[in-house]
């Protein structure tokens, strides 16, 4: 019964009831808007955790053990990019 009776005020609440056309615009606004959203969020979290991991791994080259590793992948790597790549 109490199931009826909301379904009654959620219908008698509905503006767009008689315009289809409208519920299907505003929802799909709302559904760029929530897209748009969860992209910026995105996009402002993965580069705090790009630029906290950058400022980690810099701190991490003063270690002396592991610094040495990441000296000589650093190395490797750059003598890989100055030999260019080459194609088969």
């Amino acid at each position: 019964m109490e199931d009826e009776r909301l379904i009654e005020a959620i219908e008698t609440v509905r503006r767009d009831k008689h315009q289809p056309w409208r519920y299907i615009l505003f929802t799909f606004l709302n559904g760029m808007a929530q897209g748009l959203g969860m992209a910026l969020g995105m996009t402002v979290v993965l580069g705090l955790v790009i630029y906290c991991l950058t400022i980690l791994l810099t701190r991490m080259i003063d270690f002396p053990v592991v610094g040495q590793y990441v000296g000589e992948i650093l190395k490797l790597l750059d003598a890989n990019l100055r030999q260019g790549v080459r194609v088969r």
